[in-house]
């Protein structure tokens, strides 16, 4: 039996401390510190980071704080008061597409009158309403008496003079009220675009462009789109006439559906919009 005990203590064999494997101690001490701080991560995580909603972006009506808008001119203007006119047209697509803005277009057109006229009522039909916003259509009876009282040219350069302060005058009225103007420039004296009257109409057109740039008003020209329509029609069609107008200068009703469109494009009222739209009355 002890012999045999003997034997089993022979084979027991030990393994001498020298050749064991140990981590030294500061690679010890950096992976407890790892495992600990990966514990702390764990063991308590972030909270979590609040997220602000991102707001949505203002949708701005066109003509956004223009609730009163005075449409001043001559018989062209009064005539875009009437059913299918393009004053008639712009109130009833103004009503369709914003009808909480409650934008309201006074029609302020006398019939012939001319630059002279309209700057000696601005005070009463424009100033004393405090609108938001001035459009002024005019030109075309400045132009008819042109001629019947200029004998010559230098008596015809009188007259433009004449125009070209009138609109001055309304310009500095209105913007010592702070009203912003529009101009809109006078389409055609008759459909025969080479006529005498619409050469001389662009004269005038250039006029009213010079002065709203020089007050930093707005300008379109209504001449432009008229133009266009009628040159290629009779281009096509032939020298009708009446293609846009009743009697060469009051518009049909193409003639205001154009009117209407090209305005209310100027407002940035989108394209596509408009030409959904459909008036019923």
């Amino acid at each position: 039996m002890l012999i045999k005990l003997f034997a089993m203590k022979k084979k027991i064999t030990t393994i001498p401390f020298y050749k064991t494997k140990i981590l030294p101690l500061s690679l010890l001490i950096r992976a407890i510190s790892a495992l600990l701080t990966v514990g702390i991560v764990i063991s308590i995580p972030s909270p979590p980071v609040a997220v602000e909603p991102t707001p949505e972006p203002q949708q701005l009506t066109p003509l956004q704080g223009k609730q009163k808008i005075i449409l001043l001119g001559d018989s062209i203007t009064q005539a875009g008061g009437n059913y299918g006119g393009y004053v008639w047209l712009m109130q009833r697509y103004l009503n369709t597409l914003y009808p909480q803005s409650k934008i309201e277009l006074i029609q302020a057109g006398v019939s012939g009158q001319t630059s002279a006229d309209l700057q000696q009522r601005f005070q009463q039909d424009v100033l004393d309403k405090q609108p938001d916003l001035v459009t002024i259509n005019v030109g075309v009876n400045d132009i008819i008496q042109s001629f019947k009282t200029a004998a010559n040219e230098s008596q015809n350069t009188a007259n433009i003079e004449t125009y070209r302060q009138k609109l001055t005058a309304m310009v500095k009225a209105a913007q010592a009220r702070n009203i912003p103007i529009l101009f809109l420039s006078p389409t055609i004296i008759t459909e025969d675009l080479n006529s005498r009257e619409n050469i001389r109409l662009r004269e005038y057109i250039a006029v009213m462009r010079a002065v709203s740039t020089q007050n930093r008003c707005q300008f379109l020209d209504l001449n432009l789109p008229f133009r266009d329509v009628i040159l290629t029609y009779q281009r096509y069609g032939g020298q009708a006439q009446n293609i846009l107008t009743r009697d060469g200068i009051h518009p049909n009703l193409a003639g205001h559906q154009i009117l209407a469109y090209t305005i209310l494009r100027s407002w940035g009222i989108p394209e596509q919009q408009i030409k959904k739209l459909q008036v019923i009355e």
